[in-house]
């Protein structure tokens, strides 16, 4: 499979790319030269260019839900907020230093009143925008870089960061302690890629939809070249067998069945791995699709230059890909690494990819 299109503009590699639920023939990403361009999916040109004034790449962006106007990117230590309609000439709004070291992504609460900013010296910084404030730090938990950060859909005071210290934490921002931490040791599997990779915590993301199961989900894209999914309660209701962990023995010294209770205590509702047909390096990035079913489809990528499409919740499968019922649906060998993925309900096309080059990679499936 090849992209229906490519867009061109960016001079650096694309970082980041947001299509805005609000505006569905458009699409917005961000790369190491330093700016944010916005594309119109209809003429394929650029239509908005942001230039952040410190020339820092802009390692993340995010959108006001339902809002395709306000715009928030990180750049180095720092957040920029834009107003889109006012197009390329358009100052910058408001500027949020807070961060002592570069920021990893930033992520809103659902009614844009709280930004996360995830950095390399493993804090998150909760700003007040309402203030534009500093409101917490949380810190003390993740021993190494901060690389993700999520808001409970559900929850507006629960955020969710995961690192490279392997650790997923649960925080509760207005008290500025952890509830809960996962650690990944004991649950892997003996993946191909955990033989050369830890399960390192590269990218959170949840189900946009905050009603129901859905806004109790997470999707984790690990180093071991596993994409996880997790309840949010991080405690399983009912017994049953995890998808995808396989019978044997782990990498510890646990039996298989400590190993399940283990992963049922912690919520995890399956994992897709190389066993499945996943992938075989590191998943960059991973998301739950807004096409298709709601929240049956996964879409990850990885630095295999590999692309994923996984019909998780649907699926009945035992963790390897002869039984019947094995939940990849679509591989697609994009051929670079890819940076991020973003996706949305669109005839046109479906599924944006950021990886490595300067273009941004515009695909339709289903």
């Amino acid at each position: 499979m090849k992209p229906v299109f490519k867009l061109k503009a960016h001079t650096g590699s694309v970082l980041c790319c947001e299509f805005p639920t609000a505006s569905p023939d458009s699409v917005i990403s961000s790369s190491e030269d330093g700016s944010v361009r916005v594309f119109d999916l209809r003429s394929k040109g650029c239509v908005v260019t942001l230039n952040i004034s410190s020339g820092d790449a802009v390692t993340s962006i995010c959108l006001k839900n339902g809002d395709s106007s306000q715009l928030y990117c990180a750049a180095g230590n720092t957040v920029h907020s834009f107003d889109i309609r006012l197009g390329s000439s358009g100052r910058e709004l408001q500027k949020y230093d807070h961060n002592t070291d570069e920021i990893n992504q930033v992520a809103l609460n659902r009614n844009a009143t709280y930004m996360a900013a995830a950095d390399d010296s493993g804090e998150i910084k909760i700003i007040d925008l309402n203030n534009n404030k500093l409101y917490k730090t949380l810190r003390g938990v993740h021993t190494n870089i901060c690389s993700a950060v999520q808001f409970h859909p559900q929850k507006p005071w629960e955020v969710i960061s995961g690192g490279l210290d392997s650790k997923i934490v649960k925080w509760d921002i207005s008290k500025g302690r952890q509830l809960k931490i996962v650690d990944p040791d004991i649950l892997s599997s003996n993946s191909v890629g955990q033989m050369c990779n830890p399960p390192f915590v590269h990218a959170l993301a949840t189900h946009g939809d905050s009603s129901g199961e859905m806004g109790r989900l997470l999707a984790v894209a690990r180093g071991d070249g596993a994409v996880e999914v997790y309840d949010l309660g991080f405690q399983s209701e009912t017994p049953t067998k995890v998808k995808g962990l396989k019978s044997g023995r782990s990498t510890t010294t646990n039996a298989d069945g400590e190993r399940k209770e283990l992963a049922l205590k912690s919520g995890l509702q399956c994992r897709l791995s190389a066993d499945n047909g996943g992938h075989l390096t590191a998943v960059s990035s991973v998301t739950f699709a807004r096409f298709g079913e709601r929240g049956r489809y996964l879409l990850s990528g990885g630095n295999d230059g590999l692309i994923k499409l996984w019909d998780w919740a649907s699926s009945n499968f035992e963790g390897t890909m002869a039984v019947e019922g094995a939940p990849l649906t679509l591989s697609i060998h994009h051929g670079k690494k890819i940076n991020w993925l973003s996706t949305i309900d669109n005839n046109r096309v479906n599924i944006a990819v950021a990886d490595t080059s300067k273009v941004l990679s515009l695909y339709h499936v289903l």
